[in-house]
């Protein structure tokens, strides 16, 4: 994901503001491809809310990364204040990702053979978090 951003939004065209521009869009359609029924809704609606906070914190995140590597202000601290930075930002990715796990979680808990199913195939690429099935690997 953060390969392709830039100040122009990176050669693909995406910024950190596009992935939080689009999550409600991206909830709704996961909501709808999973099937989530009633009895599924406390579950899910902890995890969207989870989604929705930790973009909004991974995208401040992302813009302040990339104003200070724009501007030239990262490059010009000491290497140990860089690699500090850097260490920063990775364990507070790391604790947004144990945050979307526990609700994925416990939505996982109560979704159905079919459901899970379609999850492992959809909701995590489809969120920006990771790979997914025939985005970059082929099995064997």
């Amino acid at each position: 994901m953060m390969g392709g951003w830039g100040g122009d939004g990176g050669m693909m065209g995406y910024g950190p503001d596009t992935v939080v521009d689009r999550i409600d869009g991206r909830l709704a359609f996961l909501k709808t491809e999973l099937g989530i029924t009633g009895a599924q809704s406390a579950a899910w609606d902890e995890m969207a809310t989870v989604i929705r906070q930790t973009s909004e914190t991974h995208n401040a995140m992302m813009r302040a990364m990339m104003t200070e590597m724009h501007d030239g202000s990262f490059f010009k601290k000491p290497l140990p204040e860089r690699l500090q930075y850097q260490r920063t930002h990775m364990e507070a990715r790391l604790e947004q990702l144990k945050s979307i796990q526990q609700a994925v979680d416990k939505l996982y808990a109560v979704l159905d053979d079919t459901q899970r199913k379609a999850a492992d195939d959809i909701v995590l690429p489809m969120m920006g978090m990771g790979i997914g099935p025939g985005m970059m690997f082929q099995n064997p």
